[in-house]
């Protein structure tokens, strides 16, 4: 079955959304450690839309795919680092939460505007379903680390 392109895009940032959506705290409980971390899982989900919304040619293209790549290997490190880290609260989970759907919100609405005429542009289309796949991939195998800190459902 062939993804639409914007199905992937919007799967990704749905995924990284959701699957980045909180972290613990330091083993000291300190707040600024944790709200700290939340800065960077907000400032790294967000690179994702920035870079899609830059593509307007092939060139671009392979441009943003760089920016991407590196988003999968910030992700590795944030979850190594959580690692580190105790699970917080239900109660803090809640509030990270909050805190990353607001910091996301403006990324998310990015990636629905991306321009049609681009994104389905056949060269420009494989260049990003690569990037794409591999972020993807990324998210398979750091995602039993992040799930200890998504919030409870």
């Amino acid at each position: 079955m062939k993804v639409n392109l914007f199905q992937a895009a919007a799967a990704v940032s749905i995924t990284l959304s959701m699957f980045l959506v909180s972290c613990g705290e330091n083993k000291k409980s300190n707040v600024d450690i944790l709200d700290s971390i939340v800065d960077e899982i907000i400032t790294t989900i967000n690179r994702v839309p920035n870079a899609m919304a830059t593509i307007t040619d092939k060139e671009s293209a392979h441009v943003a795919v760089k920016e991407m790549k590196q988003v999968g290997v910030d992700i590795e490190n944030i979850a190594d680092r959580l690692l580190e880290l105790e699970v917080p609260s239900a109660a803090e989970k809640k509030r990270i939460d909050r805190r990353i759907a607001d910091g996301i919100a403006d990324g998310n609405e990015k990636m629905g505007n991306l321009d049609p005429k681009v994104m389905e542009d056949p060269e420009i289309k494989k260049i990003i379903e690569e990037a794409l796949e591999s972020l993807s991939e990324t998210l398979k195998k750091v995602e039993p680390i992040f799930s200890e800190y998504v919030k409870d459902i």
